[in-house]
């Protein structure tokens, strides 16, 4: 009985996509900040990003991105590295925290639709 009721504490205490957490922390955490709101101007909120539940993100975060945006008289370059040694796995666990964390419309990636995405990446 006691087994059990530990085991349950323990399960609570779980979010579902622990693994795709612990790649956020190792890989993302860093700039795009631990509840996901960015950086101000310099590295974008995942909240509100209208990339979330799209299968392009598997690319970005796989191939990285650059793009300049112009900003009042200035242009800004903005930059996110290439991951490119995480595993389609690994990208899944990912795509699922973030989605699962800032999403509303939140359906869970599968394996095959990650492969997929990454062999269709432009």
């Amino acid at each position: 009985m006691i087994i059990l009721g530990f085991s349950f504490m323990l399960a609570c205490n779980e979010s579902p996509y622990m693994q795709g957490k612990r790649l956020y922390v190792a890989n993302c955490q860093n700039c795009h900040m631990e509840d996901g709101s960015g950086l101000a101007k310099l590295v974008p909120s995942l909240q509100e990003s209208a990339l979330l539940g799209s299968p392009v993100i598997a690319c970005i975060i796989k191939n990285g991105i650059q793009d300049t945006i112009r900003n009042d008289q200035t242009f800004l370059v903005k930059e996110m590295p290439a991951f490119g040694k995480l595993s389609a796995t690994e990208i899944t666990n990912i795509t699922n925290y973030i989605n699962h964390s800032w999403y509303k419309n939140f359906k869970e990636t599968n394996i095959t639709e990650i492969e997929s995405a990454l062999k269709n990446c432009p």
